[in-house]
């Protein structure tokens, strides 16, 4: 459809006022903010409307050329409400439901300037309309992980780590911890006892989305991650595995299975060596920053021996592969108990490949 120049639609409405014209309501129905169409009016309602309150005519004839750079000058950023349903993937970035997508897109800005993808989606599914305020309470016994948010003492091998340094956590520890986005970003290392008799659960409860990482190998390199599990915010998730002789990390952060998240939990505490002015607005934040972990040993299993003769071998591996996708329950090639034989499984059974200890 092409659009009538402006300056003649002007000329023809000389000696009417533009008020007098039915205004065309801003939202869903439209098409986005950055594309000129004849209808008045756009999709995202928050630029639709500071555009409208500088320039009429945007609202009340045509969303042309004029009102697309105003939209880019006045909004910036207008992909949040877009076209494209939040479940579903797309190509372009943000999705119908705005308050959906501002929250998936605060945490995970690629959903904002990328394309809405698998992992978007899955935010959406679990963020969206669920629960944001579930502030935690630590038990009596829990152990303070005790580092301010501006601080660096337990980021292991991170990049904003001052130097690799990790906590050490015991089987049966509860740890009372917090993460944040504020650069740089505060991920959690807690060092894992070296023994091999038995295998290990790893419970997490969170106030935001994390998950967490098993990490193999030193700061020097090379660093090797073979795992990962994570928990929606409100949630909590238990996460099971076995691991051979080696020093390995539990790691904590702010992510979602894919992808870490780098945005959206400011550090609640104030910066003494930079205070904000008094008239300074707060980054917005939607989610609590606190974490409970708890790790518990668990009696030798040797999960990754399938068919229960001893070894990890090649039958087992075979069995595994047999089983690949969903598995119903019992499954014994399920190695880490999450309903699907995948990588993560396949993963785990390398690691015991053996003779059972």
């Amino acid at each position: 459809m092409s659009l009538v120049p402006r300056s003649i639609v002007l000329a023809m409405t000389a000696s009417i006022t533009l008020g007098a014209a039915a205004q065309q309501e801003c939202g869903p129905s439209l098409p986005p903010c950055d594309e000129p169409h004849g209808e008045p009016g756009c999709l995202q309602p928050g630029c639709c409307e500071l555009v409208c309150e500088n320039d009429a005519f945007c609202c009340e004839v045509s969303w042309d050329e004029t009102c697309v750079k105003q939209a880019t000058e006045l909004c910036g950023d207008i992909d949040c409400p877009n076209l494209g349903e939040c479940l579903e993937v797309h190509d372009t970035p943000g999705c119908l439901d705005e308050s959906c997508c501002e929250l998936v897109r605060l945490h995970d800005p690629f959903c904002g300037y990328g394309t809405w993808d698998s992992i978007c989606v899955a935010e959406a599914e679990g963020w969206c309309g669920s629960t944001i305020e579930c502030p935690i309470e630590p038990p009596s016994d829990a152990i303070l992980e005790d580092e301010p948010c501006l601080e660096r003492i337990n980021d292991g091998c991170s990049q904003d780590a001052l130097e690799p340094v990790s906590s050490i956590i015991q089987c049966g520890d509860r740890i009372h911890g917090k993460t944040t986005t504020t650069v740089p970003r505060d991920v959690d290392w807690f060092r894992l006892p070296t023994t091999t008799d038995g295998s290990w659960t790893a419970t997490l409860s969170s106030e935001f989305p994390a998950r967490m990482l098993l990490v193999a190998g030193d700061c020097e390199g090379p660093i090797r991650t073979i795992g990962q599990y994570h928990v929606d915010p409100c949630t909590s998730g238990d996460w099971s595995f076995v691991l051979p002789q080696g020093q390995w990390y539990l790691v904590v952060e702010a992510g979602v299975s894919g992808r870490s998240l780098r945005s959206g939990l400011p550090c609640d505490e104030i910066d003494p060596e930079n205070p904000p002015d008094d008239d300074e607005e707060p980054l917005p934040r939607e989610y609590g920053l606190q974490y409970l972990l708890q790790l518990d040993c668990n009696p030798v299993d040797c999960s990754g021996d399938v068919n229960g003769d001893g070894v990890v071998d090649g039958q087992d591996l075979g069995l595994l592969f047999v089983a690949w996708g969903v598995c119903p329950d019992p499954c014994p090639a399920d190695l880490d108990g999450d309903g699907i034989v995948d990588g993560q499984d396949l993963g785990l059974l390398f690691v015991g490949w053996g003779v059972c200890p």
